[in-house]
């Protein structure tokens, strides 16, 4: 099992103590000039410079100074790891509350029952799996014009049982909201919440916001799980940022679909120690709510590929977002136009 952690202030082996206890090995992507250190023989630190060294002239099309700085362990990851082994993304604010986390992540994607959420839906509150928490709470990134008529997912007569390629752990403590949900939304800090359902398949069609804190996956999928660049200028004084794992998120689902394979949401659960900054947070997601339907939209027209092995389906997904830029409204067209370079370096680093 690899563990990948993006930082650009410190790593706490305390908070991963159960993945180093059962034999896990990191990747820790450093995401400043350097600072980062952590004292152990478990853990390997790739700098900037090693990016460089690693990349050539590929690592100024690779996501740095923001989360989707992680891709570069993803890649590591994809050239360093078996067929069939499990690669977990955990941000460095996230405690392993868990001894047995280690066991259940491998639980989490092994083939048995498990209900289907999300028929019928195109957007799936991962919030619903929670035991009581209010009905008006919803994840980064869920559009505002789907959450009016919303109804909460209930578990159906339907079951999925097969072994799911990919699987969003969910939180405890800080729930990962948007910023402006936080001032007149409900309580979004829940230090003591279970979960009412365990782990739910998403049904195909449906897509869910894909934190990146706390995934986990097999190699095989890795192509799809690309975080995509953030912190983009879009018009003077603003940019899209914030965004990388949710459409990340929703292109992964989208490919996952057209292969055929399972998307899980559910344990085991991590504590999300750290809330970012409110009024910071509003500024950084302000354009990408604005923009968030037509993004869906172009994504989704953009994901109608030939089923196929991940990678090859992320590159014709790639040159259609390419095909598709340029019809973009004033504030997409220009992300689309950084995007599609960074998709293309992603995809030649990985072959």
């Amino acid at each position: 099992m690899i563990i990948v952690v993006p930082s650009n202030r410190s790593v706490s082996l305390e908070y991963l103590a159960p993945l180093i206890d059962a034999g896990a090995r990191f990747v820790v992507v450093d995401d400043s000039p350097g600072t980062v250190t952590v004292d152990h023989p478990s853990f390997r630190i790739y700098t900037w410079e090693d990016r460089k060294r690693m990349l050539g002239d590929a690592d100024a099309w690779f996501p740095r100074r923001n989360g989707a700085c992680r891709d570069f362990g993803f890649y590591v990851a994809w050239h360093e790891s078996d067929d069939d082994e499990i690669i977990v993304a955990l941000d460095d604010d996230c405690e392993v509350t868990s001894q047995n986390f280690f066991a259940e992540v491998t639980e989490a994607l092994t083939a048995k029952p498990r209900p289907v959420l999300g028929e019928g839906l195109r957007h799936l509150n991962i919030l619903d799996l929670y035991e009581g928490t209010p009905d008006n709470l919803f994840p980064r990134g869920f559009p505002y014009e789907c959450r009016g008529a919303y109804q909460r997912a209930s578990i159906g007569d339907a079951t999925n049982g097969e072994a799911p390629i990919f699987n969003l752990g969910l939180w405890t403590d800080a729930f990962d909201v948007n910023g402006i949900d936080k001032i007149n939304g409900p309580q979004w800090r829940w230090p003591e919440v279970d979960l009412a359902i365990p782990s739910a398949a998403i049904a195909p069609g449906a897509l869910v916001s894909v934190c990146s804190m706390n995934m986990q996956f097999r190699r095989k999928v890795t192509p799809a799980v690309y975080q995509l660049p953030m912190h983009v200028p879009v018009l003077p004084h603003w940019m899209i940022d914030r965004y990388g794992d949710i459409w990340g998120g929703f292109i992964l689902k989208m490919l996952v679909d057209r292969a055929g394979d399972t998307l899980t949401v559910g344990a085991p659960m991590i504590g999300h120690r750290k809330a970012g900054d409110m009024q910071r947070n509003i500024w950084q997601e302000h354009i990408a709510h604005m923009v968030n339907q037509e993004a869906i939209e172009i994504f989704s027209l953009s994901a109608e590929v030939a089923p196929a092995d991940y990678l090859t389906m992320m590159a014709e997904f790639t040159e259609n977002v390419a095909a598709r830029a340029g019809g973009a409204s004033g504030m997409l067209r220009p992300y689309l136009e950084h995007l599609v370079p960074c998709l293309r370096t992603w995809c030649t680093a990985l072959k």
